[in-house]
């Protein structure tokens, strides 16, 4: 599957925050996430996050989105 920053981004935009790294996920799998978003979702670290831009800017954070097929955000 190929990596959907769209998808992703409008995921992150619908979530109820704060939430955390596990509920995020749990989010990620009830609306449809694909396999490569869902893997990304996978590498942030077991937090709270209170809002998308604190998600995104942990992927910037990362450094690793490239190797998991996606673009830096």
């Amino acid at each position: 599957m190929n990596f959907d920053l769209g998808q992703l981004t409008q995921l992150l935009d619908r979530v109820p925050y704060p939430i955390s790294k596990s509920q995020l996920i749990q989010f990620a799998q009830q609306h449809g996430a694909n396999e490569q978003n869902m893997g990304i979702l996978e590498h942030l670290p077991d937090k709270t996050f209170n809002s998308s831009q604190e998600v995104k800017d942990t992927f910037g954070g990362l450094g690793k989105l490239e190797n998991l097929g996606g673009p830096k955000l």
